[in-house]
């Protein structure tokens, strides 16, 4: 499993570079996730979505007046339905700043069906995150996703909501807590020329295995904050 995440995850970073390239040559990831095939549980909540929210957050690395997401169904064995998807700036593990909520669309459109085994970029979102800034991402599955696509160990919560698109709610009353992830595989920002990408390559502890949930406290995030602490001319 731990190779297979290796391998994962550099391909992740690879693919999510030259996806951006191939839509307009001016985007890089801020934050990324090696998406996983997730074997059926019954007990498990985040398998079994039917007309449910799920709100999950990340933090990116470097920041940008603009932002992308990069949404996954590479696992998928049929097409996966997105009703609304937006973004905002967290308050809580299940609530958003009031007045924070961006809608996200996809070739102008606020729902897609990705195509079973793909992936799909979102146009550029104007929400402005600063380097190191916390984001939340609300995605609404009006249908039950028979085949799920996720990174099983996320370190973040996320919230299940009851049936219903709460995607414009500021806040998720009565939710299921979730330690997985689902469909998010990278958040991109505008590229800026003396912009370098580093690429953290190992296995799960590369992902975080072990460090404190919900409290950004792997390895690669500590590096993150030590080269922002740092002058732009020794870096």
């Amino acid at each position: 499993m731990t190779s297979v995440r290796k391998w994962a995850l550099l391909c992740l970073l690879l693919l999510s570079a030259r996806f951006a390239t191939a839509q307009s040559g001016t985007w890089i990831a801020t934050w990324t996730a090696s998406p996983e095939a997730a074997d059926a549980d019954a007990d498990n909540p985040m398998l079994n979505l039917e007309n449910q929210t799920v709100r999950e957050r990340v933090r990116v690395s470097v920041g940008g007046p603009q932002i992308r997401l990069l949404l996954s169904n590479e696992y998928g064995t049929d097409p996966l339905l997105l009703g609304a998807v937006t973004v905002g700036s967290p308050r809580s593990l299940a609530a958003v700043e009031p007045g924070s909520i961006h809608a996200v669309t996809f070739n102008r459109n606020s729902s897609i069906a990705i195509p079973a085994g793909a992936p799909v970029l979102s146009d550029p979102i104007a929400f402005a995150v600063s380097d190191g800034a916390e984001i939340t991402i609300s995605l609404f599955f009006p249908k039950r996703v028979r085949t799920v696509t996720w990174h099983e160990l996320a370190l973040k919560h996320a919230v299940l909501s009851r049936h219903g698109d709460y995607t414009q709610s500021e806040e998720i009353q009565g939710g299921t807590q979730s330690p997985h992830s689902i469909v998010l595989s990278a958040v991109l920002v505008p590229v800026h020329r003396s912009q370098r990408v580093v690429i953290a390559f190992g296995d799960s502890i590369v992902d975080g295995d072990g460090s404190t949930m919900d409290a950004d406290q792997n390895w690669p995030s500590h590096l993150i904050r030590r080269l922002q602490k740092t002058g732009e001319g020794a870096k």
